[in-house]
Order: C-alpha cells, then sequence, then structure tokens
C-alpha cells in the first residue's frame, strides 16, 4: 500500500472586529468635551453613562469553534498517525 498525502484541512473562521467596551460612551464623552468645555456640566450625563459602563465590568468573550480542533483529531484516526 503507498501512502498517499492529502493535505491537512483547515476551515478558518470570518475575523469580526469588536467595539472596546465602552468605545461609544468613551467617544461620545470626548465629543461632548470637544465641541463644549471639558468642565461644563452639560456633559454629565455623558461622563455617568461612561462611568456606568465601566463599572459593568468586562463582558465575556465569544466562544470560539472547535471545528479545526475536531478536523485534526478526525485525520489522525483516518490517517492512522497517532
Amino acid at each position: 500500500m503507498t501512502a498517499v498525502n492529502i493535505p491537512k484541512l483547515r476551515v478558518r473562521a470570518k475575523k469580526v472586529q469588536n467595539l472596546p467596551q465602552c468605545a461609544i460612551e468613551m467617544s461620545a464623552l470626548a465629543t461632548c468635551w470637544a465641541s463644549i468645555s471639558v468642565d461644563d456640566k452639560r456633559c454629565a450625563e455623558t461622563a455617568k453613562a461612561l462611568a456606568s459602563c465601566m463599572q459593568k465590568g468586562k463582558a465575556p468573550g465569544a466562544k470560539r469553534s472547535s471545528v479545526n480542533y475536531h478536523l485534526a483529531r478526525l485525520g489522525k484516526q483516518v490517517l492512522g498517525k497517532n
């Protein structure tokens, strides 16, 4: 029996760029400060929204796909490699 070279199977997930946590609130506060003033009281509500977002903590990360793991595991069984 001759050895057959079978290429490794790979599935690459699409890379999704997530916004950093509280990026929208931080951007809104920076915009408010730039358009009015850093010391103006009209930006207080935006600052409170940013503070409450930061108090919530880090959001749980997305679960990674295990397709490549299973392809590698099954490939070893199919090809007879250990």
